[in-house]
């Protein structure tokens, strides 16, 4: 009891010299304010720029002493990649330059970035940041690349979207040092939306090749002969080469009187034995330079005996004929001269024939659900310049068709029987009409891609380094007037064009 006693005495004098002390030391402290960086402006949230292009970013700092006096802080300027982008063994974060302003060509791997700016004062070692984001984009990151024929050599455009705007870029496979080299005769160019990587295939007189989707980059092994298990010879040019955006991973490939497939379902990155032959029959036959592939269903067509044919794009390594429906035989007896799929009616395919007396039909069929079934099927009448039309697509959304003369666009309605002019463009010459399909399809901004039409053009007029446009026109119900929503010009001569699409 004593002991407890005599501790807590000497406790209770400990903390009142304890008290007294800080009391005696009152007012020993000089407190004074210091500098104060209060705000950074001049820095925007957002900052979108091609791989290469110049970053520039000039910042305002208000402070509370030093104001103009640069020499009293130190700058740095960073770059964090996000998580979801980042590689295995990548740093996540990088400094990108140590001066006030920020004037330098970005070199950072295409991906986005959390970028700061920080300032940090000398002498008193307060550091204050400011954030923005950063997104580094390639030159084929998003937007248009668009197939030209340049003095009959094959050139690549692209009008790139970065954020809201829209960047040129005349012959992007020398921007980005490809190494391609020159093509003559350009015929086709095609975004293969599920293909490993994401690739563009680019089809010429000399044959068909793909180019690397993320950087435009290309290689000799990228010839589609490296993509055959069926020996091809060395000179092999197809006729055409077709990518589904409705069916995970399936190409065809017309050549001649060949027609490859490849599936990814099957597991093949090759193409393997033609399979342009009916189960029933023994001789092969010539397959148009058409396919309309949804989901569990294909239609082709047999031009030696001018019918319809289907193929399973998932499993099938021949194709099967048809029975007639109620509408029309699926033996038509009359040239292809249009087929595509499209969004309307949940899957309708529409194809445009003509017969020998120059009359031209349209047969539609529904391949969106179990089977193939016939949808609508008119003779195309009350239609000026058909016989005349060079290029075609159908509205995904309304199902009209379009067709292109010289300059000028006609819609046609099939459930009217009347085509209606929609653009005159003068002495410009359509070269391309497209109604796309997205693999992304559900965004908003490729919904209304994907709802509207797009017209390539050129004016014969002018050189053909820079004689191309495009227009994007929405397309309104009823037979109402197009309506230009977005145009680009100073293209080089338009053969062909595709959406690198995020």
């Amino acid at each position: 009891m004593k002991t407890n006693y005599i501790q807590l005495l000497l406790g209770g004098c400990l903390l009142s010299l304890c008290f007294a002390a800080c009391y005696k030391d009152k007012g020993n402290y000089d407190y004074h304010e210091i500098n104060q960086v209060d705000s950074i402006g001049g820095i925007a949230k957002n900052y979108p720029v091609l791989y290469g292009d110049t970053l520039r970013i000039v910042p305002q700092i208000m402070a509370t002493e030093v104001k103009d006096d640069t020499s009293r802080y130190t700058y740095r300027w960073e770059a964090l990649i996000e998580g979801t982008a980042r590689q295995v063994g990548e740093a996540s974060i990088v400094t990108i330059g140590t001066s006030r302003n920020l004037a330098i060509p970005v070199k950072l791997r295409p991906a986005p970035y959390d970028g700061f700016f920080r300032v940090k004062d000398k002498q008193t070692g307060v550091e204050w940041f400011k954030q923005f984001k950063l997104v580094v984009q390639s030159a084929v990151y998003q937007g248009w690349v668009v197939l030209c024929d340049v003095k009959g050599a094959a050139r690549l455009d692209m009008v790139a979207r970065l954020g809201d705007n829209d960047k040129l870029i005349t012959d992007v496979l020398a921007f980005t040092n490809a190494g391609m080299p020159a093509r003559r005769q350009p015929k086709q160019l095609l975004f293969a939306y599920r293909s490993a990587g994401r690739q563009f295939y680019l089809r010429s007189g000399d044959g068909l090749e793909r180019i690397d989707g993320e950087e435009l980059t290309w290689k000799s092994t990228y010839n589609i002969r490296y993509e055959m298990m069926t020996p091809v010879e060395t000179n092999f040019a197809p006729d055409y080469f077709f990518n589904s955006p409705t069916s995970p991973g399936v190409d065809y490939v017309v050549a001649g009187d060949r027609l490859f497939h490849r599936s990814a379902v099957q597991g093949a990155a090759a193409f393997g034995a033609p399979v342009n032959y009916v189960d029933e029959e023994k001789t092969p036959f010539r397959p148009a330079p058409f396919v309309a592939c949804g989901y569990t269903n294909a239609v082709l067509y047999d031009q030696d005996h001018q019918r319809f044919v289907a193929h399973d794009p998932m499993f099938g390594t021949s194709c099967s004929s048809l029975r007639d429906g109620a509408l029309f035989s699926y033996s038509t007896g009359k040239t292809m001269v249009y087929m595509a799929y499209t969004n309307y009616n949940r899957g309708d395919v529409y194809a445009v024939l003509k017969d020998k007396a120059g009359k031209f039909y349209t047969y539609c069929m529904n391949i969106g659900g179990a089977g193939i079934k016939q949808s609508y099927y008119t003779e195309m009448t009350n239609a000026p310049e058909l016989d005349k039309a060079t290029a075609f697509a159908v509205s995904n959304q309304l199902g009209y068709v379009f067709y292109a003369t010289g300059g000028r666009v006609y819609e046609y309605d099939i459930f009217t029987n009347k085509a209606t002019l929609m653009a005159d463009l003068g002495g410009e010459q359509v070269s391309v009409l497209k109604c796309p399909l997205f693999n992304s399809y559900g965004k908003e901004f490729y919904t209304n891609l994907s709802n509207s039409l797009v017209v390539g053009s050129y004016d014969p007029a002018r050189p053909d380094t820079e004689n191309g446009s495009i227009r994007i026109y929405s397309i309104p119900a009823r037979n109402e007037q197009l309506q230009l929503t977005w145009s680009y010009t100073g293209l080089g001569k338009i053969v062909d064009l595709a959406y690198r699409e995020r």
